[in-house]
């Protein structure tokens, strides 16, 4: 087999390839190339994928400057999460449909992981982005601030309406309620929560559908133990509760990650889960569902809040008078698998 090489010989190194190299190097006019880097039909799949070979090797990227300026536009949203929330599980399961979502739109997806308010807003605010997800920062100054600047936005996976933005959320306290019915509906009496942080609004919407249902069950004693929403609360919860002369019977827990702590640590003690405690979780995170775990917990549909997000935000683009912010809730679903069941008798 005789194998071919071709040779690309690019533009000097001292300035920046253009798309009129591009097009002397592939052979094609200069519209050809455009045409072709967007993804036009009129253009073939051999002329574009031979255009774009060409642009990759010879380092050429598209300035979306010029068809801002005719259109308008730019054709890109900002996602804004925090550093701290990337390392949350459940970040990625939401971030990914939003890439989704907006792609299948036409548009493309410029992930931001600021902390700060005056980095996001300085990034956000240059005209660089049509619209803005903020997928973090609650009770910061940037849903305020982005509404005095015109700017489009929505905020996901938490709700604001008395503060007139549109966002997209769960309803954490109906998930929390579903769950605890279920452990009450078994017959359990000695019930632990373990929660996650006071200044989180999930958090306390949790909390409040825990103790909504169980307060009803007069049968019931509650013990309550926080911390954050990670394994080690959970692991710490575990031997509080699992070395307590009383233990509890089910321990409801406001996270997956804390869910996953309190089993490893009732694994390592040797308790049978759930033989000798039911231990449930919330977000459905994916090693909740893996076999080891097989964990009972509460989902949320993070394709349809993604979905939804979307809607809200494109519903403000290109309008000189958009609707009245909108605030979509989406509801919860148990999801039972091997965590649950009766108290020994």
């Amino acid at each position: 087999m005789i194998r071919i090489r071709m040779h690309v010989e690019g533009p000097p190194m001292s300035r920046v390839p253009t798309s009129k190299d591009v097009a002397r190097v592939a052979g094609v006019s200069q519209p050809t190339v455009s045409r072709a880097l967007a993804g036009h039909p009129q253009v073939s799949p051999a002329t574009r994928d031979r255009v774009r070979k060409v642009a990759e090797e010879l380092g050429y990227v598209p300035l979306e400057s010029g068809r801002a300026l005719r259109r308008g536009r730019t054709r890109r949203i900002a996602v804004v999460a925090s550093p701290d929330d990337l390392l949350d599980p459940c970040q990625p399961q939401l971030v990914v449909p939003l890439h989704q979502a907006l792609t299948a739109a036409g548009y493309r997806t410029t992930l931001l992981a600021e902390a700060a308010d005056t980095a996001v807003l300085a990034q956000v605010t240059d005209g660089s982005v049509d619209g803005v997800v903020l997928a973090a920062h609650s009770g910061s100054t940037v849903p305020r601030r982005l509404a005095a600047s015109g700017v489009p936005h929505v905020l996901v996976n938490r709700l604001a309406p008395a503060d007139g933005h549109p966002s997209c959320g769960a309803d954490h306290r109906q998930g929390a309620a579903e769950i605890a019915s279920v452990v009450a509906g078994l017959g359990h009496t000695e019930v632990a929560l373990v929660l996650g942080p006071r200044r989180m609004r999930t958090s306390l919407d949790r909390e409040a559908g825990f103790r909504g249902v169980l307060a009803g069950v007069r049968a019931v004693r509650t013990r309550v133990l926080r911390g954050g929403y990670d394994h080690a609360t959970g692991v710490a919860a575990a031997q509080a509760l699992l070395g307590a002369a009383r233990r509890p019977t089910a321990i409801l827990c406001a996270s997956d990650t804390i869910a996953l702590g309190v089993l490893h640590e009732a694994r390592m003690r040797g308790v049978d889960v759930p033989g000798e405690v039911t231990v449930t979780g919330y977000d459905d995170v994916p090693m909740a569902g893996l076999e080891p775990y097989a964990l009972t917990t509460v989902r949320h549909d993070p394709g349809r809040m993604a979905a939804e997000a979307v809607r809200l935000l494109l519903a403000q683009i290109g309008t000189d008078a958009p609707a009245a912010p909108e605030s979509v809730v989406l509801p919860a679903d148990v999801v039972l698998r091997g965590t649950h069941g009766p108290p020994r008798a």
